[in-house]
């Protein structure tokens, strides 16, 4: 009777025929994690490499290169000349773009592999910083007491956790003032030295600090809380359904890349992905697995290009 690991070894075995001839095998690729060492991004990354490395029969390196909301090393992607491919988030691929120049066009210029997880966010503060605050509820009362007072956190000007900021803002009639950062680093340690009381940024840079006592969690922003917080309620449940907000990931290729590569690069992903060990990894960090084809993963970022630029343009991002 075939098992489960059993069925995940023969697709293994089956992708990599399939990927690379004798002659190639020996060519190794780079990926690029366009975040710091370290990070959510770079933890979630690092979590496929292992088994997808092995499902390519060719050695897969992590390329560490941050910078410019995760533009920079995506730009080293869209001029790699050699075996590479780039780690990205909704950030990178449908948000910079309506902020700075850049010296690409992600949808143009970058080929979709497949998409990695869906991440949803939490709210946090750090205990005792605000001696008032309780949970959403009290947080949203203190804020309305202290209009432009209330400081939140976030990676930088246009990041996800900036936009989620002016979400909760918008979503409850509220004034904050945002403090960017240089990097989620960054901001992640004021709010743990109590410097700045209030963040929303993506699960897996979260969930650590919350499980450890170190923050508080209000709240989240998946439509079902998440299997790490089970006691932590979702924005919608606490009546803040405009704060169902969710952060992706994905991974894409140079334009040069030819189709069939591509393919063998998305059956290796989508492998990878429905490993029981990856998956739990996944889990753990807050990302929800979400394997695609290239196809698909390309008409979801088309899809959700139009959703982030409405988004970014409906709270004014570049005034704030």
């Amino acid at each position: 009777m075939l098992t489960r690991r059993r069925l995940l070894n023969a697709a293994a075995l089956a992708v990599a025929a399939a990927i690379v001839p004798a002659a190639a095998a020996q060519t190794s690729v780079r990926l690029v994690v366009p975040f710091p060492p370290g990070g959510g991004g770079d933890t979630i990354a690092r979590s496929l490499v292992d088994t997808f490395k092995r499902l390519l029969t060719r050695d897969v390196w992590v390329d560490n290169r941050p910078g410019a909301g995760g533009s920079l090393g995506t730009n080293a992607v869209v001029q790699a000349k050699d075996a590479t491919i780039g780690y990205v988030t909704n950030g990178i691929m449908c948000v910079n773009q309506h902020l700075y120049p850049l010296r690409f066009n992600p949808l143009a210029d970058l080929k979709p592999v497949g998409q990695i997880s869906r991440i949803g966010l939490i709210v946090a503060i750090k205990p005792k910083a605000l001696p008032e605050v309780k949970d959403l509820k009290s947080l949203i009362a203190y804020a309305k007491a202290h209009p432009g007072k209330l400081n939140f956190a976030s990676s930088g000007k246009g990041t996800t956790s900036h936009l989620a900021g002016k979400c909760l803002e918008r979503a409850a009639g509220l004034s904050l003032v945002h403090i960017p950062y240089r990097g989620g680093a960054a901001a992640m340690l004021d709010l743990l030295s109590g410097r700045i009381p209030l963040m929303i940024d993506v699960a897996p840079n979260v969930l650590p600090y919350v499980q450890s006592g170190r923050l508080v969690a209000l709240a989240v922003t998946t439509e079902a809380r998440l299997e790490q917080l089970p006691d932590v309620p979702t924005a919608a449940e606490l009546g803040l359904p405009d704060l169902t907000l969710y952060a992706w990931d994905g991974f894409v290729a140079p334009r040069g890349t030819t189709d069939e590569q591509i393919e063998k690069l998305s059956q290796a992903l989508a492998t990878t992905l429905a490993d029981p060990e990856v998956r739990r990894k996944l889990i753990e960090k807050g990302a929800e697995p979400r394997p695609s084809s290239a196809r698909d993963f390309a008409d979801f970022i088309r899809d959700e290009a139009i959703k982030w630029k409405t988004l970014v343009e409906s709270i004014d991002t570049i005034a704030h």
